[in-house]
């Protein structure tokens, strides 16, 4: 088989697509918004490939795709089946190995922050959060810019520990600072976790960028690095709280000029998809249905609990994806939505989300 022109006659359509080995075993799955450009790639100059794109690529010996209607349907159906089949060159959604939580000691007279492979022990939990090295870099940022406790005991003698010293640490344990003063900024730590002040990394960009043009670029490579670990942290907790917060979700994707398809998702679970052509129906009665369709999944949606490490991924992806696409109008669907007495909220929500979907069309 000439992999390259059967890769030049896929269709240009939004779908998945399946690599296999000379058995037969799937070995690669991934989406595509137009699979006929995005798997002929594999197949053409090697310059621009990773060593490991090479190596897959070399054990591709034939290769299947299954169609969809737009490009969220596919990246759906691409989390199942990963998740499902756990492809060998497929690194994400694989295993849960690697997930790992932050844990804040509470109970502690001045807590701190460590990492945790479960939430056994007693705590407030954030994530999980993918690798255990980077989450290990970014506790070392958080400890840093908010000026947490490193140490596990508080044996720092006089004049503090060697944190302290490089004022990487108020040293509470001996009194430079009082209790509720050391609270504070573990409070502030918090919010940043779970995304309500995000005040730190304005202040690391703008002292990056003064470093850098001081010239002092060591310097300023720290706060590029403390910057980037993070927004990986505060990415990741978004992610989840996202999914956690919202326990179904409606999202519009346009799949031609005169066709929408709607989507009632959970996580990262189609519970409900129809296509449907435009102009849209009555708006009285579309958003009556839209209203039964969602009240119907809910149950299905209402079992949806805390996202655990082998979803994290897939919230991820998902989050980011109806988040930044143009195209795709979506709505959160709160459980106290599902109820007989803020049954209005939904309605508004749901004509909310109409409007959106009628100005993009």
């Amino acid at each position: 088989m000439n992999l390259r022109e059967t890769a030049g006659r896929l269709p240009e359509s939004p779908g998945v697509y399946i690599m296999q080995d000379a058995y037969g075993n799937i070995i690669y799955i991934g989406k595509a918004k137009n699979l006929r450009r995005r798997v002929s790639q594999y197949f053409r100059s090697s310059n621009s490939h990773t060593p490991k794109v090479l190596k897959m690529v070399g054990n591709i010996r034939s290769f299947d795709y299954i169609l969809a209607d737009t490009e969220l349907e596919a990246l759906l159906l691409e989390c199942r089946m990963i998740k499902d089949l756990k492809p060998m060159y497929n690194s994400q959604m694989k295993n849960d190995l690697d997930y790992v939580y932050l844990r804040l000691m509470e109970g502690d007279r001045l807590p701190g922050f460590e990492i945790a492979e479960d939430k056994e022990e007693a705590g407030v939990f954030f994530g999980p959060y993918a690798k255990y090295k980077k989450v290990e870099t970014a506790l070392a940022a958080l400890q840093d810019n908010f000026k947490i406790r490193h140490c596990k005991s508080f044996a720092a003698g006089k004049t503090g520990c060697l944190n302290h010293q490089l004022g990487l640490c108020t040293a509470p344990c001996i009194g430079e600072i009082g209790d509720n003063e050391y609270m504070e900024q573990v409070q502030n730590a918090v919010d940043f976790l779970e995304g309500r002040n995000l005040d730190i990394l304005e202040q690391l960009d703008r002292k990056m960028t003064a470093a850098a043009e001081a010239l002092d670029f060591r310097r300023a490579a720290k706060y590029r690095d403390d910057l980037r670990a993070l927004k990986s942290l505060v990415s990741r907790q978004a992610a989840i709280g996202f999914n956690q917060k919202s326990r179904s979700i409606i999202a519009i994707e346009e799949v031609t000029d005169s066709v929408i398809k709607l989507f009632i998702i959970s996580g990262s679970r189609i519970l409900y998809k129809e296509k449907l052509e435009l102009p849209l129906p009555d708006g009285r009665s579309f958003k009556e249905h839209i209203r039964e369709l969602v009240m119907a999944c809910g149950k299905d949606a209402s079992k949806t609990r805390e996202i655990g490490k082998q979803e994290i991924d897939q919230a991820h992806i998902v989050y980011s994806y109806i988040k930044n696409k143009k195209d795709c109008s979506y709505m959160l669907i709160p459980k106290s939505w599902l109820t007989k007495s803020n049954i209005s909220r939904l309605e508004q929500g749901i004509e909310k989300l109409l409007l959106a979907v009628l100005k993009k069309t």
